[in-house]
């Protein structure tokens, strides 16, 4: 039964140009922006820029300067690839459920004998296989167009490859999750989004402070934030599960 509702989420999914724009449009920000940065940094920023930047964070590295900030700025920009899958899941899930009920495709659905256990896991699926493809191709983008600026390989390295392979997943459950608890009791699907993609306004803020050079976030932080959000997402889970209620969707 869970197949069945995944196949048929991934299909909405497909026939929503609109919606594949909106998902593809942010990623493609997050990665260009920062290369086209670091390109700057390399090859055209005067001196005064480059100390300026290397005074920010402390930099003091053996290869130089330039060397030093590349690696530094790459770096520095694993939060906004943690806040692309919540995004992602959610601007998925939020449509998924009140897109639907706005719609009328979502009665038909309900009206099966498809248990709520299987509707809730295949819309989470469903949600969590596009996010968490767009954010690794993204990923992956980024490490190749960073590198090839650097002259050498800065990324992925050890945090890079524990974000976006471990702590991708848990965070886009976690959007996925909050968006399904927010969409069955909220009729706006596009309110739905603004509510539950509020939950990234923590991740941006450690990228603002970290990109100032105010924190440095390493290996203790995102083994943290893994259990933590792991944690999360059972009790989020449970929740949605209990909150999605049939009767009540079916008559609103």
């Amino acid at each position: 039964m869970i197949g069945v509702v995944i196949r048929k989420e991934l299909l909405e999914v497909r026939r929503s140009p609109v919606l594949l724009l909106s998902m593809a449009s942010l990623p493609a920000t997050v990665v260009a922006v920062p290369i086209a940065l670091l390109a700057w940094l390399v090859r055209a920023a005067p001196e005064q820029a480059l100390l300026f930047v290397q005074d920010v964070y402390g930099v003091h590295d053996p290869a130089g300067v330039t060397a030093g900030v590349a690696s530094v700025l790459a770096r520095n920009w694993l939060p906004m690839f943690l806040v692309l899958p919540i995004f992602l899941a959610v601007l998925l899930a939020a449509q998924s459920i009140g897109g639907e009920r706005e719609r009328r495709t979502l009665e038909p659905l309900l009206a099966t004998p498809v248990g709520t256990l299987s509707i809730v896991a295949g819309k989470s699926v469903a949600a969590m296989l596009p996010a968490l493809a767009i954010t690794w191709i993204a990923a992956a983008l980024f490490c190749l167009g960073i590198d090839a600026v650097a002259g050498h390989m800065l990324l992925p390295d050890s945090a890079w490859l524990f974000g976006t392979l471990v702590l991708s997943p848990l965070l886009a459950l976690f959007g996925n999750a909050t968006a399904v608890v927010v969409s069955s009791r909220v009729l706006d699907p596009r309110a739905a989004q603004n509510l539950a993609a509020s939950t990234v306004l923590p991740l941006l803020a450690l990228l603002v402070f970290q990109l100032a050079g105010r924190i440095a976030l390493g290996p203790r932080f995102y083994f943290a934030l893994a259990a933590g959000v792991a944690a999360a997402d059972v009790a989020l889970i449970a929740v949605a599960v209990r909150l999605f209620d049939r009767e009540k969707l079916l008559t609103r």
